[in-house]
C-alpha cells in the first residue's frame, strides 16, 4: 500500500507531459494532427469548389487523366490491361471517384494537407527553429505555384506527396536506426513510382539523397549501401516484376513507350533546354538550386551541394525521357525545397537561423516569380480570380 505522503508525488509524476522524443509524431496527439492536416488542406479545398463556377484548363494534366480513364474497357480480360493500368494509383483513384475535375481536385487538396503535416513533422523531429519552419513551409505552400500543382496535377502531386511522406521516414531511419521507418520509406517510394512517371525519378533521388540525410557520427562500413538497399528495393521488385511480365506477354518490357522515339527526340529537346535556361523562365527554374547551394553554405553542410545538383540533373533527364506531362508546373520548386528542409541540420547558432530565413524568404519571391512567369499558372489564376468575380457577383 502507499502511503498517504506518497500519494501527491503519484499524482504530480502522472500530471507531467512526458518529454518530446524525436521519434514522436508531429503535432503528437493524434485529434491535433487531423486538425492540423484539414487546417492546411482547407484552403485548397475551397479553391477546388470556387473553380466549379468556371471552365477547367484543357491543358491541364487532370485532364488527361480522365481521357486515359475513360479510354479503358473495364470489362476485357487480356494481358494488355497491365501495360494500360500505369500509372497504377493515379489511374485506378480517378476510375473510382465519381466527381470528375473536382473529386480529382479534392484528392490533391487532401494529399496536400498530408504532405504538409510531414513537412511540419520533419521541422520538429529535426529541431529546426520555429520560424524557420514556419517560413519555410510558407515559401513551399503559400503560392499559386504549390496550388495549381496539388489541384490540377493528380498523378505528379501524389508521386510527389509519397515521397514527401517517405522523406520522413528516411530522416528517423538514416539517423536514428528505425528499420520499420525504412520499410515504411521504401513502400511509399514504391506507390509514388506506380503514381506517375516522375515518381520514379522521386525514389532515385531518395536513394541517392539517403547517405547524406545521416547527421552525427560516421556510420558503419556498409551501412550506407545497405540502407539504400533497404530503400530501393520495393520500386525495384515492383518493376522489375511488371517488366518481367511485359516481356512474357508483349515480348517489350515497356510497350507503352516507344522507346525509339524518345531517345530520338534527346537532341532536339536537349536543344531546347539549353535555350530554356538563358531566359528569364530557366534562371527561375534554377533558382531553387542556388537558394540550396546557399543553404547547404550557411549551415556548413556542403555535401548538400552535389545533392542538389544531381537532383536537378535528374529533373532536365526526366524532362527529356517525358517524364513530365506539358503542363505539369511547380514540380523542380517543390522537390528542391523539401530536400532543403530535410537536409539543413539543427541546433545552428542564431546568425544561420536569421540568414537561412533570409534565404526561406527568398524562396517566397521564387515561388511567386515562376508562378507568373509559367504561362498555364497565371491562366490558371485568371480562372480562380474569375471564379471569385463569379462567386461574388
Amino acid at each position: 500500500m502507499s502511503s498517504t505522503t506518497e500519494a501527491p508525488m503519484v499524482r504530480d509524476r502522472s500530471d507531467r507531459r512526458a518529454p518530446r522524443t524525436r521519434h514522436d509524431p508531429f503535432p503528437r496527439w493524434p485529434v491535433q494532427r487531423w486538425m492540423l492536416r484539414l487546417g492546411l488542406m482547407a484552403p485548397l479545398i475551397a479553391i477546388a469548389l470556387l473553380l466549379e463556377l468556371v471552365p477547367y484548363p484543357e491543358s491541364a494534366p487532370n485532364a488527361d487523366l480522365l481521357v486515359d480513364v475513360a479510354a479503358i474497357d473495364w470489362t476485357r480480360g487480356d494481358a494488355e490491361w497491365l501495360a494500360l493500368l500505369y500509372p497504377h494509383t493515379s489511374i485506378l483513384i480517378a476510375a473510382s471517384n465519381p466527381f470528375g475535375r473536382l473529386g480529382l481536385s479534392i484528392i490533391g487538396a487532401i494529399a496536400a494537407g498530408f504532405l504538409l503535416q510531414k513537412v511540419a513533422e520533419i521541422i520538429a523531429q529535426r529541431a529546426i527553429p520555429q520560424s524557420t519552419g514556419i517560413i519555410l513551409v510558407i515559401a513551399l505552400a503559400a503560392n499559386p505555384l504549390f496550388a495549381y500543382f496539388a489541384l490540377e496535377n493528380l498523378p505528379g502531386f501524389l508521386a510527389m506527396t509519397f515521397f514527401g511522406l517517405a522523406l520522413a521516414d528516411l530522416v528517423r531511419f538514416v539517423n536514428w536506426g528505425s528499420t520499420e521507418s525504412g520499410f515504411r520509406a521504401g513502400i511509399l517510394l514504391m506507390i509514388a513510382a506506380l503514381s506517375d512517371p516522375s515518381g520514379i525519378l522521386y525514389a532515385l533521388v531518395a536513394v541517392l539523397a539517403s547517405p547524406f540525410l545521416r547527421h552525427g557520427r560516421a556510420s558503419a562500413p556498409g551501412l550506407r549501401a545497405a540502407n539504400m538497399l533497404v530503400i530501393a528495393f520495393p520500386t525495384i521488385g515492383a518493376f522489375a516484376t511488371i517488366a518481367f511480365l511485359n516481356v512474357l506477354f508483349f515480348g517489350t518490357p515497356w510497350p507503352q513507350q516507344d522507346v525509339a522515339a524518345i531517345l530520338a527526340g534527346i537532341p532536339a529537346g536537349l536543344s531546347s533546354l539549353l535555350a530554356l535556361y538563358t531566359t528569364p523562365t530557366g534562371w527561375l527554374i534554377a533558382a531553387p538550386v542556388l537558394s540550396a547551394w546557399l543553404v547547404a553554405a550557411i549551415v556548413r553542410r556542403p555535401a548538400a551541394i552535389p545533392v542538389s545538383t544531381i537532383v536537378f540533373l535528374l529533373l532536365n533527364v526526366a524532362f527529356l525521357l517525358g517524364a513530365f506531362h506539358p503542363g505539369a508546373a511547380g514540380v523542380t520548386f517543390t522537390l528542391l525545397t523539401l530536400l532543403a528542409i530535410t537536409l539543413i541540420p539543427g541546433a545552428r547558432t542564431p546568425l544561420t537561423n536569421a540568414l537561412v530565413d533570409l534565404v526561406a524568404v527568398l524562396q517566397i519571391g521564387i515561388a511567386w516569380a515562376a508562378a507568373l512567369d509559367r504561362a498555364i499558372v497565371l491562366a490558371w489564376m485568371q480562372s480562380v480570380a474569375d471564379a471569385w468575380v463569379a462567386f461574388g457577383g
